[in-house]
């Protein structure tokens, strides 16, 4: 169970913080495109959700208790900001109208990557983590012309 915390946090802290090559300009927006990806991070992070769900908490005075509920608590907006974001361009929104979601979206990444690095995940996390990684480097060039593609999170 600790190890499964520890990856969705690594999972979540990478999303923001990882190096790689940057981006110089926007991707020329393609609402077919825009659309699949964000179906896809829906899913994924819907997935994401689910597994991180089924995971028992810690016990009572465990040291990782208070973080555990902190982090589901980001998984879950996390699944809530891109069911939004996908919704909203499924409706037809432009990258305008779509940017607040697409930003409120990588605040959570970065908020439960704080506090997934005082949390252990298990390998069903990890996977679903990666999962929802690689669908969001395809998607924010879209969004961010400084984004940098998240790596992979360095296992411990």
């Amino acid at each position: 169970m600790g190890s499964a915390l520890r990856t969705v946090a690594l999972f979540v802290g990478l999303l923001a913080l990882a190096p790689g090559a940057r981006a110089s300009e926007l991707l020329q927006w393609d609402q077919a495109k825009v659309i699949e990806f964000a179906k896809q991070l829906e899913k994924a992070t819907a997935a994401l959700s689910d597994a991180f769900r089924r995971q028992p908490p810690p016990t009572l005075g465990s040291s990782q208790r208070q973080p555990f509920f902190r982090l589901q608590q980001e998984v879950r907006n996390l699944r809530r900001d891109s069911r939004s974001l996908s919704r909203a361009l499924q409706r037809g929104a432009d990258r305008d109208e779509t940017l607040p979601s697409y930003e409120s979206l990588m605040q959570t990444v970065r908020s439960a990557t704080d506090i997934a690095r005082r949390v252990f995940t298990s390998t069903e996390i990890q996977t679903r983590a990666d999962a929802a990684r690689d669908v969001l480097n395809q998607l924010a060039p879209y969004f961010d012309a400084g984004f940098t593609p998240l790596e992979p999170p360095a296992r411990r």
